[in-house]
């Protein structure tokens, strides 16, 4: 089972962001926080804490409200100074263009829309998908997977890459699909995965990057580990990795970390 959610991925195209920056993920949900706070603020005068319209604003429901949580309702997929993709989940899908809204006060646009993984296209209309949809995926048999992530847990110790196998991975993108599905689905199904596959690891690196903190105004260094896997005989775990590169995995997803990509 993949899960029965809703969810829609936004793509903005823009001219380029003056900023010199290895991560922009961080620089977009600072945006995205701001301008819907502009947006959707009608007591400028008082804190979220205490607006008896907490339960009803967008800015606090997607932002303020799941901010310190693994399942905000947004995931960055994409991140560079000028693209920016990023899926809504849930019931969060259908506020897309108050999210589109939200991020053209900003940036200089040349193309906006909803992009279809399927097709693998960009189009005007607005596209709601469901996760029961990666059901219909054509399994590989091999394929590459890169990863980066800023931290690993398991069994709540922090792993390096050298530590992480795909088996690790896979569980992540099991629970990643799992919680979704649970925060945001109409179902509560089990998420399980059938691990059968070999796996090579053949990339594995380490390193610091910078990103920029729109709310403390500065730059800032994170950790940031990039693996890459060749993965060969597998069965039937082609389509939850595909569906994990729209969701991302582990700590940090909504800002850009825990991206998965298919090859």
């Amino acid at each position: 089972m993949m899960g029965n959610f809703d969810f829609t991925i936004i793509t903005i195209k823009h001219e380029g962001i003056d900023k010199d920056y290895e991560f922009y993920g961080s620089y977009y949900r600072g945006m995205l926080g701001r301008n819907l706070k502009k947006r959707f603020c009608i007591l400028k005068n008082t804190t979220c804490e205490v607006c008896p319209l907490v339960d009803k604003c967008l800015y606090m429901l997607s932002f303020e409200k799941y901010k310190d949580t693994l399942f905000l309702p947004y995931v960055i997929n994409k991140s560079t100074k000028n693209e920016l993709r990023i899926t809504l989940l849930g019931t969060f899908s259908k506020f897309s263009k108050m999210y589109l809204e939200a991020f053209t006060r900003d940036l200089k646009v040349k193309q906006a829309g909803f992009y279809n993984p399927f097709l693998d296209t960009i189009q005007e209309e607005e596209l709601i998908l469901n996760s029961g949809q990666f059901e219909n995926i054509k399994n590989k048999n091999n394929f590459t997977v890169d990863i980066e992530f800023g931290r690993f847990k398991k069994n709540s110790k922090i792993l390096n890459c050298q530590e992480i196998n795909f088996e690790d991975i896979l569980k992540a993108i099991e629970r990643r699909i799992y919680l979704t599905n649970k925060f945001y689905g109409k179902t509560q199904d089990e998420i399980y995965i059938q691990p059968e596959f070999k796996a090579t690891k053949i990339d594995c690196t380490f390193h610091n990057i910078a990103r920029y903190s729109n709310r403390k105004k500065k730059l800032m260094s994170i950790p940031c580990t990039n693996l890459k896997f060749h993965i060969e005989n597998s069965k039937d775990i082609y389509r939850y990795i595909y569906l994990a590169s729209i969701l991302n995995i582990g700590t940090n997803a909504s800002m850009g970390f825990g991206q998965v990509h298919v090859h």
